[in-house]
């Protein structure tokens, strides 16, 4: 809380901050060079661009560095657009590759041409070989700086190696052996180095990888895979098993939580795939109409429905539409849910769809009579209507099975076409079912009382 506050101050008196003329300025800018690097990186995101401007220039390299690790990424491209070309080589030169590649997938290509060209010679074709990826691939999130050993190494001259080098990369529990031609055989626990004998050979020690991602996969089907082999790394190889990198977990939970995050938006219709506030107003404005706009002309199909029915459409029927509408969206956005979250988990795969969808017909079967039963007593014990009460309770129990039917079916469906199973939750579903609820309800009150 006391952090908090020191933020809102900050940023209430950044112009004194940034001029340091005043005492209060003075301190406070004291204060800020104190902080954390994610709390200063904090204190940018609420400026204005000339403020966080002046700001970020007044830092001294090593505080620049640290706060640009922590800002997210439409800050980075700020700074590399307003730094110099030695600030940004120092930036650049302490930045991690993969980091670097990410911040350069969004870069202009005037502004990544000109960041390729402050970089080291060694790092930039690190980088134009990364670039070569799709961004959402394994290539894309792998790391390539990472640590090997080769399977002719002992014990002791492995961990001579690593004391030698001192990699600048985490080490990760697994670290994974090659052959002299770089292609993989095997990994080691690193607590191997320190159990076992100084003179035998890795090769000896070698496990078997459970899983090897190809640079093409995409990071959703890898991020799954890892989840199911309980892997905390996977190394990524070439066509003919060259080691290329190796995806760590900190890339994995990023996978998750950016897939997670798509997925509520194609759920709810709103496809925002850019930070917020860095989509212009209107772009926002024709994104979100568009869907909507869509969705609303297809639900005009349920006045053209009514009115063909509307001959038999007595004041007591038309009371229940809600009632059914409502519970044909909840069945569907229910299941739909549960399919996509299985589908998602690896829970719910090729080999068990069948027994899936068939296990499911038999819950759609015996939802629809439960809850047809207790429309038919909930209609009947206030209205004493039987004829409507049937209506109402037949309809309401054959849009819920009907509701199971395509809420189980939609997602696998659309895996099948290639398409994001997420697309069949939320309003699109819901307006399908809102169709075919009403066309049902109208149908059976036809076929009753025509």
């Amino acid at each position: 809380m006391k952090e908090n506050t020191l933020i809102e101050k900050i940023v209430s008196h950044i112009d004194e901050v940034i001029d340091q003329k005043t005492d209060q300025g003075i301190a406070l800018w004291k204060d800020l060079l104190a902080m954390h690097p994610a709390d200063s990186a904090h204190v940018c995101v609420y400026l204005k661009d000339e403020q966080f401007q002046q700001l970020f220039l007044n830092f001294s390299k090593e505080k620049q560095l640290e706060v640009f690790e922590e800002l997210p990424d439409n800050f980075k491209i700020k700074i590399v657009e307003f730094l110099d070309d030695s600030d940004k080589a120092y930036i650049f030169k302490h930045t991690n590759i993969d980091d670097l590649t990410d911040l350069f997938d969004d870069l202009s290509d005037e502004e990544l041409k000109k960041s390729l060209e402050v970089l080291h010679k060694k790092d930039r074709q690190k980088v134009l070989s990364l670039l070569k990826f799709p961004p959402d691939s394994a290539g894309g999130i792998m790391t390539i700086d990472v640590v090997t050993l080769m399977q002719d190494f002992t014990v002791s001259k492995a961990i001579s190696l690593l004391q030698r080098l001192k990699p600048n990369v985490d080490l990760h529990r697994q670290i994974y052996v090659t052959d002299q031609h770089n292609k993989l055989v095997g990994y080691i626990h690193l607590e191997d180095l320190v159990t076992r004998s100084p003179q035998k050979r890795l090769i000896d020690l070698l496990r078997q990888v459970s899983y090897v991602a190809q640079p093409q996969d995409d990071q959703e089907e890898v991020a799954k895979k890892m989840v199911h082999y309980h892997m905390m790394t996977v190394p990524v190889v070439s066509e003919h098993h060259y080691l290329l990198g190796v995806i760590p977990e900190d890339k994995l939970i990023d996978v998750i939580q950016q897939e997670a995050i798509e997925d509520a938006q194609r759920m709810s219709g709103a496809l925002v795939t850019d930070s917020y506030f860095d989509i212009p107003f209107f772009t926002l404005l024709y994104q979100r109409s568009f869907i909507l706009a869509l969705l609303l002309v297809f639900e005009s199909i349920t006045s053209i429905i009514v009115g063909h029915f509307e001959s038999v459409l007595t004041p007591f029927l038309f009371m229940f539409f809600a009632m059914l509408v409502s519970t044909g969206g909840n069945t569907s956005g229910q299941i739909s849910a549960i399919v996509i979250q299985g589908m998602s988990s690896g829970d719910i795969n090729s080999s068990n769809i069948f027994k899936f969808l068939r296990q499911e017909l038999m819950i759609g079967s015996l939802l629809a009579i439960i809850l047809s039963t207790v429309a038919f007593i909930r209609v009947y014990t206030v209205h004493y209507d039987l004829v409507g009460s049937l209506i109402v309770s037949i309809s309401l129990g054959s849009i819920v099975f009907i509701s199971v039917l395509l809420g189980a079916s939609f997602p696998i469906g659309l895996k099948k076409l290639g398409l994001d199973p997420a697309f069949s939750a939320g309003p699109f579903l819901a307006t399908i079912m809102d169709i075919l609820g009403i066309f049902i309800y109208c149908y059976i009150a036809y076929l009753a009382l025509a």
